[in-house]
């Protein structure tokens, strides 16, 4: 009799009181944004996630410091200073006529640099071994003049130093140079010549080019549309490992563009991206376990790939994680942990997690009454076009 009195007494305690309740069920009642099952990325990180994909060595080629190919001489400090007996031997090369050793030391030259004048000096080296034909110095002094980075930019000597070196047939150089050309930042916008660079660096087989022409193709609001050139360069760029084309080659068969409409074959594509840690790919494996798509509908697979997902960062994720935390779907009910959820996805822009974040913060939902959060993450909301967010300011006030 003790212990049923006991269990009466701990319902009332954790049962919901009634002000408590009408609060969690005005922000259960929020509308819910019905999400797609491929999500696609727009313009910009299009074209950042490309450029930013290129290998090390085309990384180091465009500008970045290189120190792995200056090695001292045994017996010496790898300090880079000029007077030392291998900056004295490279110089030597340099004045011989050497470009590579004429490019290196120009690097090197500006790098260590303390005044303009040493800075011109470099950037003399720089361009004799450039026109000399040394490919990484015509990359080099092009990307110096787009980014006008020790020198005043421009836009023409950029395009002629980049457009040399990418004539020398680099693949990496050429996909580079297209990128720059469909960006229009550093060199003219130019989309033919953008199509023209990043397909022929395709053709050489290089699968972050075939990824971006398989994207400009079917994805670029830019770039003249063709479904079928798309398929066929991102299934080059798939079969060759690479998970953002396998995620954009699902999508293709799942919307049937420029391809017959297979949830199989999509199925097949996105879970080979998902298993690589794809989050847009997981993300969508979960849609596709949650509708059944190409699959058996599993709501305990589907939440597995939500939560792989929302760990690897998507913000559209960790909001429905935090949305299943909150109802208590597929997941025991947690508030704190569905505030959680709300607020990783609100730092990274997300209006509807910072609708119901900022409701939260408002009513002491999971987390403790703080009005000034609350007006904070409202706002965010409002000022990304949530009219519901405005709604709740008014009455904060």
């Amino acid at each position: 009799m003790r212990s049923r009195w006991w269990l009466l007494g701990a319902y009332w305690f954790v049962r919901p009181w009634p002000e408590a309740k009408k609060k969690l069920d005005a922000l259960l009642a929020m509308p819910v944004k019905e999400t797609k099952v491929f999500v696609e990325s727009n313009e910009e990180p299009l074209f950042v996630m490309l450029k930013g994909s290129l290998s090390e060595e085309t990384d180091d080629a465009v500008g970045k410091p290189v120190v792995s190919e200056k090695t001292a001489e045994p017996g010496q400090d790898n300090d880079g200073e000029t007077g030392g007996a291998w900056m004295q031997q490279l110089r030597h090369q340099a004045d011989q006529g050497d470009a590579k050793s004429a490019f290196w030391l120009g690097r090197f030259t500006v790098d260590d640099s303390r005044d303009g004048k040493t800075i011109d000096e470099g950037i003399r080296l720089i361009r004799r071994s450039a026109e000399g034909g040394f490919v990484r110095a015509q990359l080099y002094l092009g990307t110096l003049y787009a980014n006008g980075t020790h020198v005043k930019a421009d836009p023409h000597e950029a395009e002629k130093w980049l457009s040399r070196a990418a004539g020398q047939g680099s693949p990496m150089v050429q996909l580079y140079l297209g990128l720059m050309y469909g960006h229009g930042k550093g060199v003219p916008r130019d989309l033919n010549k953008s199509l023209f660079w990043v397909e022929k660096a395709a053709d050489r087989g290089l699968p972050h080019a075939q990824l971006a022409r398989g994207l400009f193709a079917s994805f670029s609001h830019y770039y003249p549309r063709d479904d079928e050139k798309a398929v066929l360069y991102l299934t080059k760029a798939a079969k060759q490992g690479m998970p953002m084309a396998q995620f954009y080659l699902a999508l293709m068969y799942q919307r049937g563009r420029g391809v017959e409409q297979s949830n199989e074959q999509a199925l097949h594509w996105n879970m080979l991206a998902a298993e690589q840690g794809y989050p847009d790919a997981e993300y969508a494996m979960s849609r596709m376990a949650e509708l059944g798509i190409g699959v058996t509908a599993d709501k305990a697979w589907s939440m597995m790939w939500l939560d792989r997902a929302a760990h690897h960062g998507m913000p559209l994720a960790q909001y429905l994680m935090g949305m299943a935390y909150l109802e208590g779907k597929s997941v025991p009910q947690d508030l704190p942990v569905a505030a959680a959820w709300f607020y990783k996805a609100a730092m990274q822009g997300n209006a509807d997690a910072q609708l119901r974040l900022g409701y939260m913060y408002a009513r002491g939902i999971g987390v403790p009454v703080d009005k000034p959060k609350a007006v904070a993450w409202l706002e965010k909301a409002a000022s990304a076009g949530n009219t519901v967010a405005g709604q709740w300011l008014k009455q904060l006030d």
